[in-house]
């Protein structure tokens, strides 16, 4: 068998088609242009998504959100251990206090009860990491202690584009939430991201921060006759020329998620056998999903022993993040206390099987065959 990788980036002839176009047109490639208009045209059509910003990456979304919010040195953050080191460095850049909060076990989210037990009158935003594309629970009972405690809510849905809670898409709930188009996830610009603005109060200092902290978008609306520097910002925009690879997507996101169910289902179907005697499965989705990842959580510390086992056979899995409790920096920006339980003992233990548009049915086979083989030994 060929070597399987782990990742192989979504690549639509319909995405290479429009990039072409685009660079024929002659158009401008830093934008903003005709395909991020369209891309912010369609996401308002598909998911109700009014104030969008299409950015370089999703760490650049949540950058603007931790400048946004103004936070001060005595500002707790509460963000989970589990999870990417942007999802943490984005807040604690700005110089607050991060406070890191337990993911609950059978979902490998965020503890609700960990995190009321974080909150103090010093947290200003809780962030939440929709892993995997799931949504976490009680998302809604969440977004009402943050509006009774007049907390800001942040979704950190770089996993999650296509899915749901309930009836609404993630990235409806938070004051702000941010995706990742970077190109391990299902659709993708190379690298790029969103941002999605809820918190209508926070609109006018977005723009400011989204444009190298100037004010120019107010003299593009003819408000002002010049524009200058108002907010500490950055360059964060998503290039055009990346916007035209990823338009053809939006509009062909359902096709590729379809194609992902269908190997992700067969997945579970050939490992159901093995499942939770041998190792748990966390399909957790419980309303529309994106099928982003197939993860499972063994339950021996065999996950190193596990992953070269299935490389002898060109296989390629991976684990996922590395606790930020236990990292340097992680450990000189926060200040906590408390015990994170499940994060310490299901880190790792975690496996990431391949699963991307290209992978075919015969060679999902082949990495159940094999991972029943090693069971069985």
């Amino acid at each position: 068998m060929k070597e399987i990788k782990f990742n192989i980036p979504v690549k639509l002839p319909s995405s290479v088609k429009n990039v072409k176009k685009f660079l024929d047109s002659g158009a401008p490639l830093h934008g903003p242009g005709k395909n991020i208009q369209e891309i912010k045209k369609q996401l308002k059509k598909k998911f109700n998504f009014d104030n969008v910003f299409l950015t370089n990456s999703c760490t650049s979304a949540l950058e603007i959100c931790a400048l946004s919010i103004q936070l001060k040195s005595t500002d707790e953050v509460l963000v989970p251990s589990f999870t990417f080191v942007t999802t943490a460095s984005s807040f604690a850049r700005t110089g607050c206090v991060l406070k890191f909060y337990d993911i609950q076990k059978n979902t490998l989210m965020p503890n609700l009860l960990d995190v009321k037990k974080c909150i103090t009158k010093k947290t200003k935003a809780i962030v939440v990491v929709h892993y995997q594309g799931y949504s976490i629970e009680s998302l809604d009972k969440l977004k009402q202690i943050c509006k009774k405690k007049k907390i800001f809510l942040i979704e950190d849905a770089a996993q999650a584009f296509g899915s749901y809670f309930k009836n609404k898409p993630l990235g409806s709930f938070g004051d702000f939430s941010c995706f990742s188009f970077h190109e391990t996830k299902n659709i993708h610009s190379g690298t790029g991201g969103m941002l999605v603005v809820n918190n209508k109060k926070f609109l006018n200092r977005v723009n400011f921060i989204f444009d190298k902290g100037t004010d120019r978008y107010l003299m593009n609306k003819g408000k002002i006759k010049y524009y200058t520097w108002v907010e500490i910002g950055s360059a964060f925009l998503m290039s055009e020329f990346s916007a035209s690879y990823l338009l053809p997507q939006i509009f062909s996101y359902k096709k590729i998620f379809l194609k992902r169910s269908n190997l992700y289902l067969r997945y579970a179907k050939n490992l159901e056998v093995l499942n939770s005697k041998n190792f748990t499965m966390t399909n957790n989705y419980k309303y529309k999903y994106n099928f982003h990842a197939f993860v499972i959580v063994l339950n021996k510390n065999i996950k190193d022993e596990f992953i070269k086992y299935l490389k002898k056979f060109n296989i390629n899995a991976i684990i996922h993040y590395t606790p930020l409790h236990r990292s340097k920096v992680g450990r000189t920006f926060s200040i906590n206390k408390n015990k994170l339980v499940n994060t310490d003992k299901y880190v790792n233990k975690i496996v990431r099987l391949p699963l991307h548009d290209s992978l075919t049915m015969n060679e999902v086979d082949y990495i159940s065959k094999k991972i029943l083989e090693y069971f069985a030994r």
